[in-house]
């Protein structure tokens, strides 16, 4: 058995009760004081000296070239849990994507590599990022340096996947990635029609903002049978739409709120640029106004192949099976390193649903199977020792 593996599964009651604590004490966004000072603590006490930054931490163990970059996740979503868990959230937030997992398994990391530290022959770089599901976290801590001093070489992380997720084994000990295309982007957008109020028997005197924003979504539903070849995921949804206070007064504004996703920078810059056109066009010909506003957005996560692979095959010694899967339909922040280094971005498996784990992520009943998580530990271990020493 891999070493790592084995330190791993001595320290699995430690990992488990450090996943259990950030899962019953989940936050949200930026505003994660308990969870950071937790994490914090953690690393104290295993001889790191913690670094906040851009709203989550930093530190590193290791000394001199190459640096690899070490990410995971520590945001809950704001949803009240209904997993029925001993160790529930009671916060009104849920960590039903799993990422009270991904930062209890880095700890385990931290702390077997830094047993480990002079066999290291380069920097391992930690970063314990805040508000992955708002899509900003990890570029507020790109923007506060996290790829600079030590200047980061290469990036990899780990997401737990679990339930009816995939047409693949969801076992613990199994690893999935794909070898190229690994993630779309995500953008979420508002678009704000501005109109003309009046009463409803005299509607010529308006200018109906709900009649403009009625036809941009039926619009922008066309756009992408329209536009982009049928070989080409690309998506649009729209999922909200307000307007209006009482039945027979025109309002004067509507408020359409959407996401686009798409596995290139090219198919991503065409649809913000027709999202726009598309919306500005149609409100004018309502004689009405359009303004689009990009709220947030992430690039698509794209595996370098040949980082990719070698990562894959340093998993492959802790896992009992490294999977290759076509590219998935969920957006990560992570992407955003993508575009700064070689990345390597993976699923390390945590529950099928023949074993009881029949919700996936974001589903609050969701639960993971915990017996994953020093599979994850080990391999984050056994990546960096091995990457460093190669490189």
């Amino acid at each position: 058995m891999n070493r790592f593996l084995v330190e791993a599964n001595e320290m699995k009651e430690t990992i488990i009760s450090n996943r259990r604590y950030i899962h019953q004490n989940a936050e949200v966004g930026f505003k994660l004081p308990k969870t950071i000072a937790y994490v914090s603590q953690k690393l104290k006490e295993i001889g790191y000296e913690p670094k906040a930054l851009g709203g989550g931490l930093t530190c590193t163990v290791g000394t001199g070239s190459p640096v690899l970059l070490l990410r995971a996740d520590m945001d809950a979503l704001p949803q009240l849990e209904m997993s029925g868990e001993s160790f529930a959230s009671e916060t009104g937030a849920c960590h039903s994507c799993g990422h009270d997992g991904h930062t209890a398994m880095m700890l385990a990391a931290a702390e077997i590599l830094k047993k480990h530290e002079e066999e290291l022959e380069g920097t391992v770089k930690f970063m314990f990022q805040a508000a992955e599901e708002t899509l900003k976290g990890s570029q507020a801590m790109i923007d506060e340096g996290i790829l600079t001093e030590p200047d980061v070489d290469a990036a990899m992380a780990f997401h737990l996947n679990f339930g009816p997720c995939g047409d693949f084994d969801l076992h613990p000990g199994c690893l999935t990635y794909a070898e190229h295309k690994m993630m779309p982007s995500a953008d979420e957008f508002q678009i704000t029609v501005k109109g003309k109020s009046c009463h409803s028997s005299t509607a010529f005197l308006g200018v109906s903002a709900v009649s403009a924003a009625a036809h941009i979504i039926i619009a922008l539903q066309e756009l992408i049978q329209a536009e982009f070849p049928s070989d080409e995921t690309v998506l649009l949804a729209i999922g909200q739409m307000i307007s209006g206070s009482t039945s027979n007064i025109i309002p004067d504004e509507a408020i359409i709120k959407g996401n686009f996703r798409a596995y290139t920078n090219e198919s991503r810059d065409k649809l913000r640029e027709r999202l726009t056109e598309i919306s500005t066009l149609v409100a004018q010909t309502f004689r009405a106004t359009a303004e689009v506003e990009i709220l947030a957005g992430v690039a698509p996560n794209i595996n370098h192949p040949a980082f990719a692979k070698e990562m894959a095959g340093y998993c492959e010694d802790v896992m009992n099976k490294v999977i290759v899967i076509p590219p998935v339909k969920g957006s990560e922040d992570f992407a955003n390193l993508c575009k700064h280094v070689p990345t390597f971005f993976a699923n390390v498996c945590a529950g099928s649903p023949e074993d009881g784990y029949e919700y996936s992520m974001h589903h609050p009943k969701a639960r993971i199977d915990e017996r994953a998580l020093p599979y994850g530990a080990a391999a984050l271990c056994n990546c960096a020792y091995n990457w460093l020493k190669n490189h």
